[in-house]
């Protein structure tokens, strides 16, 4: 399965993992390419990290707390 078929099916469970705001992306550093999940209620992101570590086992994915508000902001995605 591609990973942007995978970041999809991440994205249709983060909706019921989470009441708060959050983004789903692909994105790539020294590691290779990974998904990223980024949230706004930390207070979930131990639950979704466990989950995420238990259906996705083969999948690079970082959970990451942002501030909250932080996803109000337009985005721009200079690499497309």
């Amino acid at each position: 399965m591609r990973l942007k078929d995978i970041a999809e099916l991440v994205k249709s469970d983060v909706i019921d993992l989470t009441e708060g705001p959050f983004h789903v992306d692909i994105q790539s550093d020294d590691g290779g390419v990974h998904i990223v999940v980024q949230l706004e209620f930390h207070q979930d992101a131990q639950k979704m990290l466990e989950f995420l570590h238990k259906n996705y086992p083969e999948t690079r994915i970082i959970v990451m707390k942002i501030p909250t508000g932080t996803l109000h902001f337009v985005r721009i995605d200079v690499y497309k």
